[in-house]
């Protein structure tokens, strides 16, 4: 494509493009002023100002047709009436909190049948993307879990701290506990690729599994690892004792779920200088450690790893990463309801 100027039309694209404070007509008089010089295609034009060929094409028809006053100044035109009203922007609101649709497509057919709106994907998802919508994957919660004792839990947490009789005066570490199957074959991960390009990745479908134990101190940003073929009561009282033996001399609270391979409060067997406080059922989003989980799983996955020797290798290499890095850990954490609570805990014993 090539365009002809003469100079006063050039000198007035080249002021609009420096100095307009319409992007969009900074655009247009990139565009023209590229287009003198015949070697650039409308495609290329385009792309070289982020917008589609068609665009490109019309903003020439009105200038061969209309001159610069065809061309420029409608940055303040206002366009259709929007149908995304007060209304529809709320009930696609509560839609997107309450998780109701799974494709762009069903919020289309909705907007149809319920409100007579027929809109282009396209447009459907630039109105989701406005409300804060995103496409995710869900975590899945288990169906008799009780959401107001998992509230109760992240209000009341101070309570039940304070109420487990450390002893006065006594060092005060609080704990986060889990642990995590991981296997040969193992779930896919997500990753970056190309653009237009399917991602494939192989895997090994071999089942031999292993177990990583974890604990985060939630103060501090200290870890404690264990690897283990298995889980059984044996080996989560291993992982407490390992914990325990991080600092003698203090009291170790340690929130971790009611795993039927989990000791309980009051066991003969814990530590004599440890405690434990029981998770809610079925709610393992108010344990941090689970989020190291998902570090732990993108640094293994994707990958073949052979035998499950060398993907213990891996996992406990993910491991110490972490465990060389408390400020990444308390990253992880943050500074919500569980450490905001367990700091306060502190100071009061």
């Amino acid at each position: 494509m090539k365009v002809s100027l003469d100079a006063k039309v050039r000198r007035e694209l080249e002021r609009v493009y420096e100095t307009a404070a319409c992007a969009k007509d900074r655009q247009k008089a990139q565009v023209l002023l590229l287009a003198t010089e015949g070697i650039y295609s409308y495609q290329r034009l385009g792309e070289i100002v982020l917008r589609s060929r068609a665009t490109v094409i019309n903003w020439f028809n009105a200038f061969l047709s209309g001159g610069l006053d065809a061309l420029l100044g409608d940055c303040g035109r206002s366009g259709r009436p929007s149908k995304l009203t007060g209304e529809i922007q709320g009930a696609m609101a509560k839609g997107l909190e309450d998780g109701r649709w799974v494709t762009s497509g069903q919020v289309k057919e909705w907007l149809r049948k319920e409100h007579g709106v027929a809109r282009a994907g396209s447009t459907v998802r630039y109105w989701l993307g406005k409300l804060g919508g995103a496409h995710k994957v869900p975590r899945p919660v288990h169906a008799k879990k009780d959401e107001a004792l998992a509230e109760d839990f992240k209000a009341h947490l101070y309570e039940r701290l304070a109420a487990l009789g450390v002893p006065s005066g006594a060092r005060v570490r609080v704990w986060a506990a889990d642990e995590a199957r991981y296997g040969l074959h193992d779930r896919l991960r997500r990753c970056w690729s190309l653009r237009g390009r399917r991602a494939v990745k192989r895997m090994q479908m071999d089942y031999e599994w292993g177990y990583v134990f974890g604990a985060v101190d939630v103060i501090g940003g200290d870890s404690e690892f264990l690897l283990m073929p298995s889980v059984n009561l044996g080996f989560s009282l291993m992982f407490l004792r390992q914990i325990a033996e991080r600092e003698p001399d203090a009291h170790h609270v340690v929130i971790w779920d009611n795993a039927g391979f989990h000791q309980r409060p009051g066991d003969a067997a814990l530590p004599q200088n440890m405690c434990l406080l029981p998770l809610p059922a079925y709610s393992p989003e108010l344990n941090p450690v689970e989020k190291l989980w998902e570090i732990v799983r993108d640094e293994v996955g994707n990958r073949v790893h052979g035998t499950i020797a060398a993907m213990d290798d891996a996992v406990a290499k993910a491991a110490k990463a972490l465990y060389d890095s408390p400020e990444k850990i308390m990253r992880v954490v943050g500074d919500g309801w569980l450490r905001l609570q367990a700091n306060a805990l502190y100071k009061i014993i």
